[in-house]
């Protein structure tokens, strides 16, 4: 369990706010699966969502907390923060910050990641980035 907590948050920091994405071949297992607002994606579609991410906010930033385990399955909430700097999902670059939360849920295979669910506070987000209203 506590290999389980500390991988989630090598993924959320070396990964994400670091943009070492060469580890997501080490910390997920190839047969991947996450659940997100934007549909089911493998470990492919995956790694270009994370590179989506951070390409559209050049400053993301993802705090990790509430982290819990038990066996194989985990649950954590991440604070996301970010300037809207470059295209997302199709979105221009506005320059405005966003600060929205997301409710996670995973399920660990071998000390890798290998399901995942996440529940993006995404009506706050595109609020936030002037995309619909406040």
């Amino acid at each position: 369990m506590a290999d389980n907590k500390a991988t989630v948050q090598r993924m959320f920091e070396e990964v994400i706010n670091l943009g070492k994405l060469e580890l997501i071949d080490e910390l997920f297992d190839p047969d991947f699966q996450s659940q997100t607002a934007l549909g089911t994606m493998d470990l492919e579609a995956f790694k270009g969502f994370i590179t989506g991410w951070r390409n559209g906010f050049s400053d993301l930033r993802c705090e990790v907390g509430d982290l819990v385990a038990e066996g194989d399955n985990v649950a954590w909430s991440v604070r996301a923060t970010g300037t809207h700097t470059g295209e997302f999902i199709g979105i221009p670059a506005t320059g405005r910050s966003v600060d929205f939360d997301s409710l996670n849920i995973g399920q660990f295979r071998d000390g890798r990641g290998y399901r995942h669910k996440v529940i993006m506070d995404m009506p706050k987000m595109m609020a936030q980035l002037g995309v619909t209203p406040g």
